[in-house]
């Protein structure tokens, strides 16, 4: 994982308000199989141009899991793809969902905890962060 040897920097900011509805649609998916049970709702991070590409490459090369969609009739849900991250001293998780609004530059993070509270992060405060190995506790229904 020579991609993933680094620290990755972005600027957080507040998305279009539905995180909370899609984590706690996935939430038993996240249970299941990363062990935690989700604050309900994202943290949005924005990484400098000049970061993505290596972002992308190191998420290319680390190892996911996918939590598919619960069957909802009519709802057109997509898998999403978990990464284990490290904030600061938090154990967070990125999530990529195969279906989303957002552009390759933009980093949706969950965690048990609130992220945003738990750093008194802001709009615009700069958020260092890092894509690692999975937890020895790592679920076996993976």
């Amino acid at each position: 994982m020579e991609a993933c040897r680094r620290e990755f920097e972005g600027e957080v900011f507040s998305g279009i308000g539905e995180g909370s509805f899609y984590v706690s649609i996935y939430s038993k998916g996240f249970r299941a199989k990363l062990g935690i049970n989700p604050y309900p709702g994202t943290l949005n991070v924005r990484v400098a141009e000049d970061l993505v590409g290596d972002l992308k490459a190191c998420l290319r090369e680390a190892e996911h899991v996918r939590v598919d969609p619960p069957p909802i009739p009519d709802a057109k849900l997509a898998p999403v793809l978990v990464y284990p991250a490290r904030i600061a001293h938090i154990d967070a998780f990125i999530v990529k969902p195969e279906v989303t609004i957002y552009k390759d530059d933009v980093v949706e993070f969950i965690s048990e905890v609130y992220i945003r509270g738990a750093l008194g992060l802001r709009d615009g405060d700069k958020l260092r962060f890092r894509v690692v190995e999975w937890p020895r506790r790592r679920m076996t229904t993976l």
